[in-house]
């Protein structure tokens, strides 16, 4: 068995500018009471599918960037595929081998920028699951 660690996988995140080093997902189903009257325990059924999460790193610009994606124009109203690679990086096709990875369609919510005199100049994007699509798991671990 192997275990996988941070500078295995990698982020692609729309089309923004921005050297990610960091993301983080929560995939969860809402979870419904349909408990009735003459039920002597609880009774619970799984619902829709929701997840939302973050991608962090640095700052990028080049003489055709845009900028990091906090113009409007940027923000897409129905999301766009996003890859959250444990394994792996770049977009992959879904018969991909030795890919650890969890593709969905986001909408990015909040863009976060900082720069430090020291140097740094941090970038975070805050992400939420749409286009009413489960995430995709491939777990290919050859």
């Amino acid at each position: 068995m192997s275990y996988l660690v941070g500078n295995d996988g990698g982020v692609v995140l729309g089309d923004h500018f921005a050297q990610f080093n960091a993301w983080n997902g929560t995939f969860s189903r809402q979870v419904s009471d349909i408990t009735g009257f003459s039920d002597a325990g609880r009774r619970r059924r799984l619902g829709v599918w929701d997840a939302n999460g973050s991608a962090g790193g640095f700052l990028r610009a080049d003489a055709t960037s845009t900028g990091p994606g906090v113009n409007t124009t940027d923000w897409q109203t129905g999301g766009s595929t996003i890859y959250l690679h444990a394994k792996g990086s770049g977009t992959v096709a879904t018969n991909a081998t030795g890919v650890c990875t969890m593709i969905l369609t986001a909408v990015i919510s909040e863009v976060a920028m900082s720069v430090a005199k020291t140097g740094d100049a941090a970038v975070s994007f805050n992400w939420a699951l749409a286009g009413g699509a489960i995430p995709i798991e491939l777990w290919d671990e050859t």
